[in-house]
């Protein structure tokens, strides 16, 4: 147990020095009040990690992996609730909608309850700089624990591809360099690129951390299009579309990018459902909007591939309001529903299941022809087998049904029946923007379509919690901790 400890107040001191350069941000703003108590809960927070850190070392050592699953609940448990504490004081929110706006930051989900027309830079960028690092944590714990254990089917590749040595293990700090090294440059180079394209550096480095986490939370009230270019948005959109994007195949797209294609087929299609939703967005905007000259059609192209890759990423934001919802609603829903690579921030069931799924429902029925047939059944160069597709279809079954019961209890405490689906759906894919970007702009009240802001009942908030956690955590790790048999018997 001291090794779940360990990591908790790993990942919690992680999330406490991120409150520096928010420190940092609030001053250069003139927001005294809020850089001293971000200073002060820094301090206080970071004495008390280091504390406990000290106090572990030497003393954990490589635990089972049931304790891996604890660990992993432990840190999106606490870290939300932890961050919860800080909104509290700095954005004087309740606490469950504090909780919610953490959950929304850290899952990179983008729910957010709080007015961007009125909150302090410094609270803007810490609210961006917690989405980032839940990015990080995301894509540590796929890599670390989900993907070792194969939950959902996933493939276990293990730590080794983003390390030079072999597997250090999940307390070691080292263990996460490979991984944090290369989300920082990619976050860097796509600030970089927005700074070229005249985005100011405060703006840019926020842009770039969503870009980088595929987070949905933008630091403005007004509309994208009104702060950067059409070359920062398509810089923007090209982070996006590294987002989507294997973990493991991202060091290797500038050395051989022609084998990424060749050889992940998940990639190939992620790719090329972001180049045919940029056309469709593209027909559509310029049928809205009458434009016939060339210009206008290259314009529509940029938007387009900017809403396609925000859409696939399951970031679900928008250059301008309306833009997402030019597509029929059910087409949007069953994207973000889908998500990107499986090895990625997106959320969603992944690209990879459901080319599983579909493979392996054609060799059944090729089975009933060819009874006698034996088939090796692969999705690009991952082998599919009967362990692997039964560990997909409880994934998928088990997905459905959180949805399906989310939908039927957020529509009981807060929303009409059409928009708990709507809400279920963007937050078990951590697309949380999704939810308003299709709210009708006529013809419906607050009260069937609320603002996330405007739920009425704290019992939607903590649902919209526990579902966007549970679509974070690929959803079977928090059933196997909860099996109380298990630890009955341990």
């Amino acid at each position: 147990m001291t090794g779940v400890l360990y990591l908790i107040t790993l990942a919690s001191a992680g999330l406490l020095v991120l409150l520096i350069p928010a420190v940092l941000v609030a001053i250069a703003h003139n927001e005294i009040e809020l850089a001293a108590n971000m200073g002060l809960l820094a301090a206080v927070g970071i004495f008390a990690a280091l504390a406990i850190l000290i106090a572990l070392s030497g003393k954990t050592k490589k635990s089972e992996r049931a304790f891996s699953y604890l660990a992993l609940v432990g840190v999106w448990t606490v870290t939300p609730l932890m961050s919860a504490l800080f909104f509290m004081v700095l954005a004087d929110l309740y606490f469950m909608p504090a909780w919610f706006e953490a959950v929304g930051a850290l899952t990179t989900s983008g729910a957010s309850v709080l007015a961007r027309e009125h909150a302090q830079k410094g609270l803007l960028v810490w609210r961006t700089l917690l989405e980032w690092y839940g990015g990080f944590l995301t894509l540590a714990s796929i890599i670390h624990v989900l993907a070792p254990a194969g939950f959902g089917g996933l493939q276990g590749r293990g730590s080794r591809l983003l390390s030079s040595g072999p597997d250090e293990g999940l307390f070691r700090v080292a263990t996460y360099y490979p991984l944090a090294l290369q989300y920082t440059i990619m976050t860097t180079v796509i600030f970089l690129g927005l700074v070229l394209f005249g985005v100011k550096p405060l703006e840019a480095g926020m842009l770039g951390m969503i870009s980088a986490a595929t987070g949905g939370f933008l630091p403005f009230a007004d509309p994208l299009e009104q702060h950067i270019s059409h070359g920062a948005s398509t810089v923007m959109a090209i982070g996006l579309c590294f987002g989507t994007m294997s973990v493991f195949w991202r060091r290797q797209i500038l050395r051989r990018p022609i084998r990424i294609f060749q050889n992940n087929l998940e990639t190939k299609i992620v790719f090329a459902i972001i180049m045919a939703l940029t056309i469709a967005y593209a027909v559509r905007i310029l049928d809205v909007s009458g434009g016939v000259l060339p210009v206008s059609v290259f314009s529509a192209l940029q938007e387009g591939f900017f809403t396609a890759s925000s859409l696939v990423a399951t970031s679900g934001i928008e250059t301008r309001p309306g833009v997402i919802a030019l597509l029929p609603q059910i087409v949007v829903l069953a994207i973000v529903f889908v998500g990107a690579g499986v090895y990625s921030t997106t959320g969603g069931v992944k690209v990879y299941r459901i080319g599983a799924m579909w493979i392996y429902a054609i060799a059944e029925l090729n089975r009933l022809i060819y009874p006698n047939s034996v088939d090796r059944l692969r999705f690009g160069d991952l082998a599919i087998n009967r362990d692997s597709m039964q560990a997909i279809w409880t994934y998928f079954i088990i997905a459905v049904l959180v949805i399906g019961l989310g939908s039927m209890l957020i529509a009981l405490t807060a929303t009409g029946f059409e928009a708990a689906i709507f809400m279920s759906v963007s937050l078990f894919s951590n697309a949380s923007p999704i939810y308003e970007a299709l709210r009708p702009p006529t013809g419906v009240t607050i009260e069937a379509w609320p603002h996330f802001r405007e739920l009425p009942n704290p019992v939607t908030y903590f649902l919209g919690i526990l579902i966007m956690t549970i679509g974070r955590l690929e959803v079977l790790v928090i059933f196997a901790v909860l099996n109380i048999r298990f630890w009955y018997n341990r």
